[in-house]
């Protein structure tokens, strides 16, 4: 039985991780203004447009001008998040978790979720620039550009030492350590 469940939280888990990835990185595109021509925005767009859309136009009007916030990702967002806490649970525990305990997992992923798919963004920028320093691709310019101003605080933390550039590893440690804390200071194992 404990196979079952395991097997039963993991795709669960991976089914809501993934979407609520998409919705994430939809709001960093619109957030740092990447063109909706580009490549990245353009995948992006395609398998959310279809939720997001249809609740734009129903709130914003049909015509209405892209923001620079995306309120209704990020409304959306919330709503997916009570739906993976209450379908884990449901998993892991055979009922649904209080409402305060399911308010608390949320907020607690609402920080969590965005640090971890920055942590993994700078991950791959650094993994990249060793590879190939002037690599010319969609997917870099949109890391590049995203991770930037992470990286200029680092930066400012401990500057170049010899030529390295250290502020990477800074930011990636500060946020696991984030991570960690908010997963170590709830009531329950962090789902």
């Amino acid at each position: 039985m404990a196979g079952f469940i395991s097997v039963g939280y993991f795709l669960t888990n991976l089914f809501f991780s993934v979407v609520l990835f998409l919705f994430w990185i939809r709001i960093f595109l619109r957030y740092f203004r990447i063109s909706s021509l580009h490549p990245v925005s353009q995948a992006i767009n395609t398998f959310t447009n279809p939720v997001i859309r249809p609740l734009e136009q129903l709130i914003y009007g049909k015509n209405a001008a892209p923001r620079r916030y995306d309120w209704v990702s990020l409304v959306l967002i919330i709503i997916i998040e009570f739906l993976k806490f209450a379908c884990l649970s449901l998993v892991v525990y055979g009922a649904v978790m209080p409402a305060s305990l399911l308010a608390l997992f949320v907020a607690a992923d609402l920080v969590v979720q965005p640090c971890n798919l920055m942590f993994y963004m700078i991950l791959i920028r650094v993994i990249m620039s060793w590879i190939n320093p002037a690599w010319q691709h969609p997917v870099a310019e949109v890391l590049a550009i995203v991770t930037r101003p992470l990286l200029i605080l680092g930066r400012k933390i401990i500057p170049d030492i010899s030529g390295f550039d250290f502020s990477p590893f800074i930011i990636m440690i500060i946020l696991k350590v984030i991570t960690l804390f908010l997963s170590a200071s709830m009531p329950l194992p962090l789902l």
